[in-house]
């Protein structure tokens, strides 16, 4: 019996255009082992609401092409069941898509599809949010407000919306609660990690598991402005975790609580501020369709 799979297309994310992807998907989707249906969103939300609908009919896939926001909303929809997520990635960074081993191109990703391998992941939630890759608290979160009103997207647009707020970003304070100890201090940037990367392939956590039920924690602390240079080419570089201001802590579960308002961002999408955070993690509760040969095995610290 053929599979049946559902695609769903924000027709506003990212940096790519929407219309071939239907073409693409007719011409490249194994017709011997799917059947398909297009559904365009319409507004904010409504890919969770398509995702959970459809996963109470039993449907096999949900295909969300989209961005990072997109594809938080369709998989939301999808926690619990066994309804496969698959991601055609097509917005800004794709954190999640890069780290399941998907392609940037179509045609490629549809041969991710059609080879159907599905594992089970994790999801993480922060207070009320459901979160698949990561959350950040503070900087990058006040970036993402700032590239969010940019016109244009892509890489050079967030790198520039990121420099242009280390001017006004101010760090804050923070008391977290994890493994048994309590932390304090003050934080430049704090990001709860699912998936090794916040997209473009920068792997903030490079030695997350997406399917061991543990949160990877990076801290950056409060550092000189003439020292975030250096901590970005070492970011790039994947050697930021020995760097004299980042802290990095495994941890199934934390809470963290700021005196004053700190900015949070969900999988690429600031949010709002709060002061108190409770972040868990529910082990192997998505279905995901990844691609076998790149998807993200864990490494140990010193390989």
């Amino acid at each position: 019996m053929k599979k049946r799979i559902l695609f769903i297309i924000n027709p506003v994310a990212g940096v790519k255009r929407k219309d071939k992807i239907p073409r693409y998907i007719n011409k490249y989707l194994d017709h011997n082992k799917f059947t398909y249906e297009v559904i365009y969103t319409e507004s904010r939300g409504h890919a969770t609401k398509i995702a959970k609908d459809n996963a109470k009919n039993n449907i096999d896939v949900v295909c969300v092409a989209g961005g990072d926001g997109s594809v938080n909303e369709a998989a939301t929809g999808l926690i619990g069941s066994n309804t496969a997520l698959a991601i055609i990635p097509s917005g800004s960074g794709n954190g999640l898509a890069r780290h399941l081993g998907y392609s940037i191109n179509i045609r490629s990703t549809l041969q991710i599809i059609n080879e159907y391998h599905i594992k089970r992941i994790d999801v993480c939630k922060v207070n009320d949010h459901f979160f698949f890759s990561l959350i950040g608290i503070g900087f990058d979160a006040y970036a993402a407000k700032v590239f969010s009103k940019e016109e244009t997207r892509g890489f050079l647009t967030y790198a520039w919306a990121s420099i242009k707020s280390i001017a006004s970003y101010q760090p804050f304070e923070y008391k977290m609660k994890i493994n048994n100890e309590t932390i304090d201090g003050t934080a430049f940037m704090i990001n709860v990690c699912n998936s090794n990367q916040f997209g473009y392939n920068v792997k903030v956590a490079p030695y997350a598991d997406i399917q061991d039920g543990i949160m990877d924690i990076v801290i950056i602390k409060k550092l000189p402005k003439i020292q975030i240079p250096i901590l970005v080419l070492q970011l790039f570089m994947r050697t930021h975790l020995f760097s004299m201001y980042v802290k990095y802590i495994k941890t199934e579960k934390l809470s963290i609580e700021s005196p004053a308002h700190a900015y949070l961002q969900i999988d690429g999408e600031t949010v709002h501020k709060a002061k108190d955070f409770e972040i868990t993690v529910q082990k192997g509760a998505l279905s995901v369709l990844v691609n076998n040969d790149k998807f993200v095995y864990p490494v140990t610290l010193g390989n």
